[in-house]
């Protein structure tokens, strides 16, 4: 289920959209205020935001500036929702790298089509970076793991010969399986604190146990 934020001040256009998201099988969460609307953003890393041009206090573009600042939101496909699209309003939406916008009012069916379209745009975007990405990484001379949720969620080639697991074995499996017993307080430590955001990065050195019982 795709995830959307909307961002409206108009409360009862907040719930007519709401519930016509809810009933096409979006995951919705709305926000009446600029400052309510980032935050929310941040916390509910929606697929797709909707956001009224006009929301007091922060207005529609200041909220797209600030979200577009931060690394986890900054992809995220943004559409402003006008009360009149001027070719100013327009104009500066577009230059600030919107991806879209709608003119109020707008037909239920054209708000659903301009979600489907920017949805499945971003899928084939998302698509093409994991496929390069992958290609990058697989071919690596260096050893490369993503560590997400506790669980190792992928391992290149070189890490797995380094470690003498094969990839499936690997997949799946908690960090401290692999690290010498002495050194797992250390290292599961320091990653907490970059996790947190304690930390920017990290270099830490520790002893690892190969699929062979080697100590590496």
């Amino acid at each position: 289920m795709k995830k959307v934020l909307f961002i409206e001040s108009d409360e009862k256009l907040l719930k007519q959209i709401s519930d016509l998201l809810s009933n096409n099988n979006f995951e919705v969460v709305t926000s009446s205020s600029g400052t309510s609307g980032i935050q929310k953003a941040l916390e509910f890393l929606p697929d797709i935001i909707l956001c009224d041009s006009e929301v007091p206090g922060l207005n529609g573009f200041e909220i797209y500036n600030t979200l577009l600042q931060i690394n986890s939101t900054a992809i995220i496909p943004f559409v402003f929702l006008m009360n009149k699209a001027t070719n100013e309003y327009v104009r500066a939406a577009m230059n600030l790298g919107a991806d879209d916008y709608l003119e109020k009012p707008f037909e239920p069916e054209a708000l659903i089509k301009l979600i489907e379209i920017r949805l499945e745009k971003q899928e084939k975007i998302m698509g093409l970076a994991d496929e390069k990405f992958n290609t990058l990484m697989e071919y690596s001379n260096d050893g490369v793991f993503i560590y997400q949720d506790e669980k190792l969620s992928y391992v290149n080639k070189c890490f797995c010969d380094f470690m003498a697991y094969s990839k499936r074995e690997l997949i799946g499996m908690n960090l401290v399986n692999v690290i010498y017993k002495d050194d797992i307080h250390m290292v599961i430590d320091k990653m907490s604190r970059l996790i947190k955001g304690i930390h920017k990065d990290i270099h830490t050195e520790f002893r690892a146990i190969t699929g062979d019982q080697k100590i590496t």
